[in-house]
């Protein structure tokens, strides 16, 4: 089944992407637990090289930043992890989520007909029209050797109607958008394919994928109450920093930069 997906996958590939991820660096399975746990346990035995991905139909502990369910009926969306293997500067790594957010969000907005821009919300989620579209989850591994795991859930053939009564109001999908189906094998593709061609580059050549994220910045100009370690933040957003910080302008005194945060409300 996986060499019928990896084909796929790579059929509208030029060979400097099949060269990188090859096929046997895609596995598949119709479902599991978590394509990050698997893909995590694959890189600490040393068994993983930069892009290798896993891909499930359907995940039973999938999961976002704060342990959050990822919600999916089986087969519908794309639920999958790849591996990044790190290298350089250390400070440049905390970009990730971003350059994810950047390489996902190309991908998605290649396929809307209509030319729309996605809406990206600080650290990790995707939007389209006020609606979730897209969750990212990156977890790292130093030994035995450095590498991202970058856990993606994308909303793909999913009907509103499927997610919980509770989510419907929140979340949408791209057969939502498009009102047709879309093939995920596809999007895989252009993604791994964007992958491919920006990391670790985009890491210091960083302004590409900032510009796109202010573009779309969905919390820019919000009144927001941010949950960080450190206790809470309120003010309006006013950016991102250059490193991707989360910049915050309070009532009173001066602009706050935010690495990172358990939460994030509009006030």
């Amino acid at each position: 089944m996986s060499d019928t997906i990896y084909e796929s996958v790579i059929a509208g590939l030029g060979q400097e992407v099949r060269d990188q991820f090859t096929e046997g660096q895609l596995h598949y399975s119709e479902e599991t637990g978590s394509t990050n746990d698997d893909l995590l346990r694959r890189v600490r035995l040393g068994e993983a090289k930069h892009l290798d991905v896993i891909v499930a139909d359907r995940q039973s502990h999938g999961r976002g930043r704060r342990g959050d369910r990822w919600e999916a009926a089986s087969g519908r969306n794309l639920l999958f992890s790849v591996a990044l293997k790190l290298s350089g500067q250390r400070t440049t790594w905390a970009r990730l989520p971003h350059l994810a957010a950047y390489v996902l969000g190309t991908a998605v907005e290649s396929v809307l007909t209509g030319g729309q821009k996605l809406n990206a919300k600080w650290p990790n989620d995707l939007f389209f029209d006020g609606r979730k579209l897209a969750g990212i989850l990156v977890e790292t591994v130093l030994v035995p050797e450095p590498f991202a795991v970058v856990g993606i859930g994308l909303n793909v053939n999913m009907r509103i109607s499927e997610f919980p009564e509770a989510l419907q109001h929140q979340v949408t999908s791209l057969y939502e958008i498009e009102e047709c189906e879309s093939n995920r094998w596809f999007l895989l593709g252009e993604i791994v394919s964007g992958f491919a061609a920006s990391h670790p580059d985009k890491l210091t050549k960083f302004d590409e994928v900032l510009d796109w994220l202010n573009e779309r910045n969905l919390l820019f100009g919000k009144k927001l109450r941010v949950e960080t370690a450190s206790g809470i933040i309120e003010g309006t957003g006013c950016g991102l920093g250059d490193d991707g910080e989360l910049l915050v302008q309070p009532d009173r005194g001066e602009v706050i930069s935010i690495l990172s945060a358990e939460r994030v409300l509009y006030c």
